[in-house]
């Protein structure tokens, strides 16, 4: 993977001011225009894999649906998440749901828990974000992280700018990038893509819920909130509170909301913990 990249600071200043406004605090005109202005182009979320912008781009069908991809290195990503062409071609052919459902990107079974060997990267600041967010899937799933010895498979957490992962177990060294404002939140929601899980606003259930304002999606980012066929794994039902949901505001174009529940309000990003749904679907795989 590149690296060296990163966000504009606009984004990411924009980002904090996003995540902490009230749920149903309106903004002045002013203030809406200033957001306006200040937010085109902009991505407003930082779990977002860092983009020169020249990369080329690719129209895949994911899940049925004809989704925008930048090609990076031979794998296809789309907003924080990194999967190889092959698992974006069996989007179209398995059922599935929010969350991978194949044997072969699961990770590996011993005893009644599950291994994830990890290497924390020297250089990576504030480690404490990553261990944290490790012991927080220790404590709600059966999911164990491992310092890695001489394991062919294991996750790598460094800055690469942003914040993303892979999806799944895709074998040999599979980076988890934790940048400099990823929080300890963020870190659980990369670790949640690298077990298996997809993001919740794509959930197949998701609009008896919440409305999606494709007209206010910045171009090209419209593949994050296609929503995803039917799973075969019986999950419960969709959860805005989930760590895996995206937030009002993410990669809106014009400061205007992207997602608002079916009431047309606007709601907080979660990014402090699992929910119940999310360990409950983390089960349904690692059981």
């Amino acid at each position: 993977m590149k690296t060296n990249k990163f966000l504009s600071l606009s984004a990411l200043a924009l980002s904090v001011m996003m995540f902490t406004n009230c749920q149903d605090e309106s903004l002045s005109d002013s203030g809406q225009e200033a957001i306006e202005q200040e937010i085109q182009g902009a991505d407003t979320s930082a779990e977002v894999y860092p983009f020169y912008q020249t990369e080329k781009m690719v129209s895949k069908k994911f899940f049925g649906n004809e989704t925008e991809f930048r090609e990076i290195d031979g794998n296809l990503v789309i907003g924080d998440m990194i999967l190889l062409p092959e698992q974006v071609e069996e989007s179209n052919l398995i059922a599935k749901g929010t969350i991978l459902n194949r044997s072969s990107r699961r990770w590996p079974k011993s005893g009644n828990r599950y291994i994830v060997p990890y290497v924390i990267d020297g250089k990576l600041p504030n480690k404490s974000r990553v261990n944290k967010a490790m012991n927080h899937w220790k404590n709600k799933t059966k999911i164990r992280f491992v310092e890695r010895t001489n394991q062919r498979d294991y996750v790598y957490f460094t800055d690469d700018g942003g914040c993303y992962s892979y999806v799944g177990k895709i074998g040999g060294r599979q980076i988890i990038s934790i940048g400099s404002n990823c929080s300890k939140g963020n870190t659980i929601h990369e670790i949640g893509h690298a077990i298996g899980m997809y993001h919740e606003q794509s959930h197949p259930k998701r609009d008896d819920f919440v409305k999606i304002n494709f007209q206010n999606i910045t171009s090209g980012r419209e593949g994050n909130f296609r929503i995803q066929s039917a799973s075969n794994v019986k999950t419960t039902n969709f959860d805005l509170g989930s760590i895996m949901m995206y937030g009002s505001f993410f990669f809106s174009k014009n400061g205007k909301p992207t997602i608002v529940k079916k009431n047309g309000n606007t709601f907080n990003v979660q990014r402090k913990k699992l929910s119940n749904k999310d360990i409950n679907v983390v089960k349904k795989i690692y059981q």
